[in-house]
């Protein structure tokens, strides 16, 4: 595997020189970096949102029944209210590595227990961002990431808009051979974040006109897809479990886009 220092030498390449390269690492190291679902085979896994509506989803919801946590970006380090002493447990972390959300470190990664970041790479070029976290925190937790090519997927059912880091969490274990899939605190952005999550919303009318501003999700085709997904898994078997405002969110959102 590359080392650290050659891969941000190789960041600082031009374009039209670092491609290539980003392109061969790819087909050498991607499949091995590549999120499997087959190592989540029977396992309970309860997803967490950023929605300011994740405590009463929560309180629904047993959390002691799952074996993984998974969050994603700032969830890392905004606590929620789960047992004492959890507050900050992320078994699982997507995260898309870019300046949208607050940095990833090492010491904010040993507090919250992570054991796996999983990187979202909506480019071929994404890849070497993958790289570069892998080597960062080599010998600390497992690195993987979710293909541009299934990056590319979601966003061709979804018209076109970039899916989110949640609905490309969800949609992989609700793919994937688990025993259940719990999914708590999403709102398709229809309420502010929790608090600590992101400051710059602070207001539910502010979140819906901030995705309206910023234009690259669609959260009423997300909510559609999902419930589509959630249907599918159920159809095998998986035991799914939602929280009341993400259903209640979500058949709403997918009303809209029906419409």
């Amino acid at each position: 595997m590359p080392d650290l220092t050659l891969l941000r030498l190789l960041r600082r390449m031009h374009v039209f020189l670092r491609l290539p390269v980003i392109k061969a690492l790819h087909r050498r190291h991607g499949p091995r970096l590549s999120l499997s679902p087959e190592q989540f085979r029977g396992k309970r896994v309860l997803i967490l949102g950023p929605a300011r509506t994740l405590a009463e989803d929560l309180q629904t919801v047993d959390s002691s029944r799952y074996d993984l946590m998974v969050k994603m970006n700032n969830g890392l380090d905004t606590p929620v209210p789960l047992p004492l002493g959890q507050e900050l447990r992320c078994d699982i972390l997507f995260h898309c590595a870019t300046r949208d959300a607050r940095p990833i470190t090492k010491a904010k990664l040993q507090q919250a227990g992570v054991e796996l970041l999983v990187h979202r790479t909506p480019t071929k070029s994404g890849f070497l961002q993958t790289l570069l976290l892998d080597a960062g925190f080599r010998g600390q937790l497992q690195v993987r990431h979710i293909d541009w090519q299934q990056h590319r997927d979601l966003a061709g059912q979804l018209g076109g808009a970039s899916p989110t880091t949640g609905l490309l969490a969800a949609c992989f274990f609700l793919g994937a051979p688990v025993a259940e899939v719990g999914i708590v605190g999403f709102t398709f952005f229809s309420t502010a974040y929790q608090p600590g999550y992101d400051d710059c919303v602070s207001s539910d009318a502010q979140s819906v006109c901030r995705i309206i501003e910023k234009g690259h999700h669609a959260p009423s085709a997300e909510a559609a897809l999902l419930s589509r997904r959630i249907e599918a898994a159920r159809d095998r078997g998986v035991v799914v479990t939602l929280g009341p405002k993400v259903e209640a969110a979500m058949q709403s959102c997918a009303a809209r886009h029906a419409g």
